[in-house]
């Protein structure tokens, strides 16, 4: 079953200089999608247009079979996490996962319930009194992650999740994310971590110059790379 699906989206910005050029796939449920690319080359711009965040110039993106175009991000059932954590330094853990459940104006008993279910589901509720300048870089992952999964999601979306981590703690937020996938999990996910890519994902998509070069399992994609391009892309960051 489609989970997600873009069809031809293009964006521009300024100068009228492309940034997305007819992009079309589909996310089935359960998958575990990587988008790859150098930098530069939309990968973070697709994240945004699906997640609402910013508008497309032309296309489509469905969500369940419907039309988000005019959807706003609120209303679209996905939920991202950026790679600079995007948290409340002037807020504690529990506050900065309730923040958006709280705007959502559902009732303090049930966002009482959900940050302290999904706090200790992902082993966090010993940190939800301390404010988020006082706990790791991982810990901080860890928290965005929680906060997105409150919301209950249907699409996850990931843009470098582990590029601001000490390398002692990407392992940490990378067990957490195949833990999720093991789940089933709807995810799309910018990531560099090549060996986590290759084990975890369903498919990975080389993202080149605004288009999709290449749509393939993990396997065929690092083991027989046919474009020229991605042979090189690898054959710097392997």
């Amino acid at each position: 079953m489609k989970k997600l699906e873009l069809i031809n989206i293009n964006k521009t910005y300024e100068l009228n200089i492309p940034v997305l050029k007819n992009i079309s796939f589909f996310v089935d449920s359960g998958d575990f999608l990587v988008l790859l690319g150098p930098s530069g080359s939309g990968k973070s711009t697709i994240l945004s247009i699906i997640a609402g965040f910013e508008p497309q110039n032309s296309g489509d993106v469905f969500i369940d079979g419907n039309n988000c175009n005019k959807k706003p991000c609120q209303d679209r059932d996905v939920a991202m996490v950026f790679q600079n954590y995007a948290l409340y330094p002037c807020m504690n853990v529990y506050n900065n996962i309730a923040f958006p459940l709280i705007n959502r104006h559902e009732k303090k008993e049930i966002v009482n319930q959900k940050v302290r279910t999904i706090a200790k589901t992902l082993h966090i509720e010993d940190i939800l009194k301390k404010k988020v300048d006082k706990i790791s870089g991982g810990q901080k992952q860890r928290v965005a992650i929680v906060r997105a999964l409150a919301m209950n999601p249907d699409v996850m979306l990931f843009d470098e999740p582990t590029s601001a981590l000490d390398p002692e703690m990407v392992g940490e937020v990378l067990a957490l994310m195949k833990e999720l996938a093991a789940e089933g999990m709807t995810m799309v996910v910018v990531t560099h971590e090549m060996g986590f890519a290759r084990e975890v994902a369903s498919r990975v998509l080389f993202i080149n110059d605004g288009t999709i070069q290449e749509d393939e399992t993990p396997e065929e994609l690092f083991d027989h790379p046919k474009n020229a391009r991605l042979q090189e892309f690898l054959s710097k960051i392997l």
